[in-house]
């Protein structure tokens, strides 16, 4: 992807990450939470050094270059610059979810008992939201989507398992954040139902839409086929010497 047209909010938000980064470090504590669980609890923390506090806006960073040279690795490459709009919007939510997280780890560095759960459960819900409202506008490509073989094979099939696995996103995503406010394990069951329930609705959906367009690709081998290269065969055993 030229460099020029990469989008710009992306960089903004890792350079606020950094300086953010920078003012609040002198300020931490010896100790900041790097991991919390279900219910919101701190359960790793870590000594302050420069790798533990940037560690968010350098892996941001670095998602950025890697969306930067991912489309050189795709065999549909100029699909992925017809649908770079979605490609683009891509990178911003992970990007802003991973500022918004960011800036909470700092907060909870001082504020041990700030709600880190419900902060990313809202951003997870918040970003499928958004990305479900704009998957079936993605072009055929092996970088995002719903890539089956059947979506590949098909550009129809593509266009509808795509617009039907946006829709789930979309409904996934208000799930999540309905989530957010339930009690441990509950909220994480929630967003993880729908998400592993996505895979083979989509596949089996895809499948049955491959079939139905390609009825003569999916049937049994004809029997005359068979017949006809178990006679080839046997020919070829006859005549060895």
């Amino acid at each position: 992807m030229n460099p020029k047209d990469m989008p710009k909010l992306p960089l903004l938000l890792i350079v606020a990450m950094l300086v953010a980064g920078a003012i609040a470090y002198p300020r931490l504590p010896a100790r900041i939470p790097m991991h919390w669980n279900a219910a919101g609890e701190i359960d790793a923390w870590a000594d302050k050094s420069f790798g533990s506090v940037f560690f968010a806006p350098l892996m941001a960073l670095g998602l950025y270059a890697l969306f930067m040279v991912m489309p050189y690795f795709d065999p549909r490459r100029r699909n992925i610059l017809r649908s770079k709009q979605v490609y683009f919007l891509v990178l911003e939510l992970v990007t802003g979810l991973m500022a918004a997280v960011f800036v909470g780890t700092l907060v909870a560095a001082f504020e041990p008992s700030f709600p880190m759960d419900r902060l990313l459960l809202v951003g997870t819900g918040l970003m499928f939201v958004v990305l479900g409202n704009h998957l079936g506008r993605v072009k055929p490509n092996w970088t995002m989507g719903v890539r089956y073989s059947w979506t590949l094979s098909d550009e129809v099939v593509w266009v509808k398992t795509n617009r039907l696995g946006g829709r789930l996103f979309a409904a996934g995503g208000a799930l999540t954040i309905a989530a957010a406010f339930l009690p441990a394990p509950a909220n994480v069951i929630v967003m993880l139902g729908w998400t592993l329930a996505i895979l083979p609705v989509t596949y089996v959906y895809s499948m049955l839409l491959y079939k139905r367009r390609h009825p003569e690709e999916m049937g049994p081998p004809e029997a005359g086929n068979g017949q006809a290269a178990d006679d080839g065969a046997d020919e070829g055993e006859a005549t060895e010497p």
